[in-house]
């Protein structure tokens, strides 16, 4: 069956510089306009040393100062519910809701280990261009969508752990709104392809006056499909996927020491078998340009299962 094939996964996690909370997996369909439901779980570890002023100070509160370089470890694990609608042959639209848990640990002591429910998204998304096979000559296929959505504040924003506020990016909301937009464009000929996606995110500003930084990711892959019988599917991919974050704010004041780039080697595989799908990315930071109070990233990886419930 000749449909082209749509590459998507960016992270969503991921537009802010650390926390893994609201980032968006555009995964794809062994057919066109296919709606699904399904789980999805997203996994990222920064680790790193920083010079000795805490990092309390990256979100704009008050810290100490300390002689001594401190030994930074973070963990960000996400659980979402997420269904990939298509409401007509051109408009999807794709909602979810994410359940976190966030930890922390400078030295070797835990200091956030909070679990909760967090913001939910919606992002809607066009499809601008799709041109498919209509004999039986193979043909190169090219496929082009848009979307813009929002990431809705109704997570918690002054979750606890042993008595103390965790930082900005360890809770579950950010506590604003933020406005998604997303570009995809895949190509194939034959059975091999490529594809990139770009998610942005623009992010509101909280109650207390903290923004976190707007952010923008790409992926590019190059990908291989092989089917099996009438029955599977395999697509295993590799490229890069890039993360840009500026600056997080504090009551409109740019935070010094914030804002990140960081490029990842990526490797994905998808198998459907009839109306079931999985898929998996693991992803590992080859380079970065960090602020100096940003924890790096070290690897992120993502799995997911779903279920075709309906075909436009």
């Amino acid at each position: 069956m000749r449909h082209l094939v749509v590459v998507g996964l960016a992270l969503l996690p991921i537009l802010t510089t650390a926390c893994d909370v609201c980032g968006i997996f555009l995964g794809i369909q062994p057919h066109d306009r296919t709606s699904t439901i399904g789980l999805l779980y997203r996994y990222r570890r920064l680790e790193g040393t920083l010079p000795g002023v805490s990092k309390a100070l990256k979100h704009g509160d008050h810290a100490a100062s300390t002689p001594d370089d401190m030994r930074h470890r973070e963990l960000y694990q996400v659980v979402e519910l997420r269904a990939d609608l298509w409401l007509t042959k051109r408009l999807a639209v794709l909602a979810a809701v994410p359940a976190v848990n966030n930890y922390s640990a400078v030295n070797g002591k835990v200091s956030a280990d909070v679990y909760a429910v967090a913001d939910p998204y919606a992002i809607a998304r066009y499809l601008v261009a799709n041109t498919k096979c209509t004999t039986t000559d193979e043909r190169t296929a090219h496929r082009v969508m848009l979307g813009i959505g929002a990431k809705v504040p109704v997570g918690q924003t002054a979750m606890r752990y042993r008595e103390a506020e965790v930082q900005h990016d360890q809770q579950p909301s950010t506590g604003a709104w933020d406005l998604l937009g997303s570009a995809e464009y895949s190509v194939r000929r034959n059975r091999n392809g490529a594809a990139i996606t770009v998610i942005g995110r623009r992010n509101g500003e909280g109650a207390d006056g903290h923004r976190m930084g707007h952010g923008i990711s790409t992926t590019l892959e190059l990908f291989r499909r092989y089917e099996r019988g009438a029955d599977w599917k395999v697509l295993p991919s590799l490229g890069a996927y890039h993360e840009l974050a500026g600056k997080d704010t504090h009551d409109g004041e740019a935070i010094d020491g914030t804002g990140s780039s960081t490029l990842f080697t990526h490797a994905g595989l998808r198998m459907w078998w009839r109306s079931w799908g999985f898929q998996g990315a693991f992803q590992y930071a080859v380079a970065r340009q960090l602020g100096e109070q940003m924890v790096p990233n070290r690897e992120r990886f993502v799995l997911g299962l779903t279920y075709n419930i309906k075909q436009h």
